[in-house]
């Protein structure tokens, strides 16, 4: 039996301090945390789009990957996107990125 791999759960709010800024990190950690606020800002700068194609290969989330493949993803509910390779099975989510400095979404005064 072939085993899918673990989808990658983040919730954005793990990598900041309670002023929102990045807390100090690992290299592995930076790289994750640099892939999944380059995938907040793509989706929530194009909320309304139903797929992204994020400007990111699957293999720049680690440093021993070898997938080429292109991210996708979309915001599937109110603060969580959903993101996939297009030639492997990596995938995941990204919660509380709503607020955040990545959080390109437009601003709404009333």
């Amino acid at each position: 039996m072939i085993e899918k791999p673990m989808a990658l759960k983040a919730n954005l709010k793990s990598f900041l301090d309670e002023k929102g800024n990045e807390l100090e990190l690992t290299d592995q950690a930076k790289t994750i945390f640099k892939f999944l606020t380059t995938i907040v800002s793509s989706v929530s700068e194009n909320i309304n789009q139903p797929l992204i194609d994020v400007d990111l290969n699957c293999n720049s989330r680690a440093d021993e990957l070898s997938c080429d493949g292109c991210i996708k993803a979309t915001c599937i509910a109110i603060g969580m996107i959903e993101w996939h390779c297009d030639t492997c099975e990596a995938s995941g989510t990204v919660t509380n990125w709503q607020g955040s400095l990545w959080d390109m979404q437009e601003r709404t005064i009333h």
